[in-house]
């Protein structure tokens, strides 16, 4: 659908809570189309920097291809730039900690050809993402040069890096760790207008670099789910039945009665072993997990250990993974690094009941969704089993107290809308200068973002001539992991693992 640019920022400006004013007349002149090339829409033309797109399998790549959908849908026309944009544009690699994923280093002559063309904003997808901070910085540099108010710069932050840190880093490389955060990204509040995070509790510490004297620029790009694809409804379809039948068959097999489903990619920081520990106190429930990553084999063991009964279904897509969460007795999400949690939002418009642990996050995203004592406290067992033990008894008496609201999930196409909004917002935020500061660090941040891109790419390389390893100097696969510490209870070791399954077999 093409809209014409007038009615198009007056539906934004309803959307802004609070914006009882009209665009001041610099915005407004810069919101104008402006002339394009025969064929292309009347809308704002957006640029979208990501290393994380369809066909990717991970919230953060549903995301980004359902804003560049809905965004065309509104008359916007829209270029994204990723990893497989092609070797012409960019030269992209595997991301050396997650083979699944892809990261790139932009062209520099593709960066030129970015600068000559007329984007009304440009919208960069972080964290990680070198190439973006790049494109920011020649936008900002063209701007302060030229003395232009375009294009809108957007960050846009989807990954709670710092509690990573804090929960996976040791002694002094915690403050290492910091400190190399902070150089790498500290640049981003003066070279961007506006900042977005999924909740208002996404990351605050790196949200505040944003701050001024007028009033924080950082907003919210508000999740949505496709009702269509996750409803109770997908129970009934072909790949439903065949989820159904399966779980009916397991629970005899296991003789249990509830069936708890988790989905998500199986690493570390996602708290899975958490959710199998806790297993012991809860007798009449079986685990499906859905989702596939480095920690599965010691996720495998962990379940052998304690005779827990935990099936891993694997990465799964379409239908089936539509489908899998309707068959659910109840969904449970132990990550406590999430900085949405979209899985949790597809649970919810499957219409199945959820359990969470008690997160700023969470609690700001789904507190209303979710009755409050089906949240438990972090790292908690006890409290966990307490929390899905109440959500299962709902379950089982039918009580409607806590079903989800499917009109209170967001669709993606309001989503969208919202993103607009803050895309105003972003114009009305500019800023025209670099500080003193600015100036003086930004040599220095030249240097560390391509002394780390030139890092990431030979680590790439390194890791994938390997095989995909790089445990020639680790005992086993335990050991090739991060290590918990502080909050985080430490996982068993491999040689713990083996000393326990061989005393369970001479139990036997």
């Amino acid at each position: 659908m093409v809209v014409n640019i007038k009615s198009y920022v007056t539906s934004v400006d309803r959307l802004v809570t609070g914006a009882n004013e009209r665009l001041s007349p610099d915005a407004a002149q810069d919101m104008k189309p402006q002339p394009k090339s025969s064929g292309r829409s009347n809308g704002l033309r957006v640029l979208i920097c990501s290393e994380s797109v369809p066909p990717q399998v991970n919230g953060i790549a549903r995301r980004i291809g359902m804003y560049a959908d809905g965004l065309r849908n509104l008359g916007c026309d829209v270029d994204v730039l990723h990893p497989d944009s092609g070797a012409m544009k960019v030269l992209s690699h595997v991301n050396p900690w997650n083979f699944t994923a892809r990261m790139m280093i932009v062209h520099p002559y593709q960066l030129i050809e970015l600068l000559t063309t007329n984007y009304d904003v440009v919208h960069i997808v972080m964290p990680a993402n070198l190439s973006g901070m790049w494109i920011l910085a020649s936008y900002k540099i063209l701007r302060c040069v030229k003395r232009q108010s375009k294009p809108a710069l957007v960050v846009s932050w989807h990954c709670n890096i710092v509690d990573y840190i804090k929960h996976f880093s040791i002694g002094p490389f915690r403050f290492i760790s910091y400190a190399f955060f902070f150089l790498l990204f500290g640049m981003l509040p003066m070279i961007s207008d506006r900042v977005l995070t999924p909740t208002k509790k996404s990351e605050p510490r790196l949200v505040r670099l944003w701050k001024r004297s007028v009033g924080p620029r950082a907003g919210v790009c508000i999740t949505g789910v496709d009702k269509t694809e996750f409803s109770p409804a997908a129970k009934n379809s072909k790949w439903g039945r065949i989820w159904v039948a399966s779980k009916e068959k397991y629970l005899t097999r296991e003789n249990k009665k509830h069936l708890l489903v988790c989905v998500g990619r199986l690493s570390p920081e996602k708290g899975v072993d958490e959710l199998i520990k806790v297993l012991p106190k809860l007798p009449d429930c079986a685990l499906w997990l859905v989702g596939d990553g480095p920690f599965r084999p010691e996720l495998e063991r962990l379940a052998r250990v304690l005779d827990v009964p935990v099936k891993f279904l694997g990465y799964q897509s379409g239908e089936a993974l539509h489908s899998v969460y309707a068959v659910a007795d109840l969904f449970v999400c132990p990550s406590l690094t999430e900085t949405f949690g979209q899985t949790v939002n597809e649970a919810l418009a499957s219409q199945v009941r959820v359990s969470l642990p008690n997160v700023p996050v969470f609690a700001e995203a789904y507190g209303e969704a979710i009755p409050s004592d089906a949240f438990w406290k972090p790292l908690c067992q006890e409290d966990m089993a307490i929390a899905i033990s109440r959500q299962l008894a709902r379950h089982s008496t039918n009580d409607p107290a806590g079903l989800p609201d499917l009109e209170k999930l967001k669709s993606w196409s309001d989503a969208c809308r919202s993103l607009l909004g803050e895309y105003q917002d972003a114009f009305q935020d500019r800023q025209h200068t670099f500080t003193l500061l600015g100036w003086i660090y930004f040599p220095i941040w030249c240097g560390v973002t391509i002394t780390t891109a030139i890092s990431f790419f030979v680590f790439s390389q390194i890791r994938s001539l390997c095989g995909g390893s790089v445990r020639l100097c680790f005992k086993s696969a335990a050991e090739d992991m991060l290590i918990k510490v502080a909050s985080f209870q430490k996982l068993p070791s491999s040689g713990s693992l083996h000393r326990m399954e061989m005393a369970q077999k001479q139990k036997n």
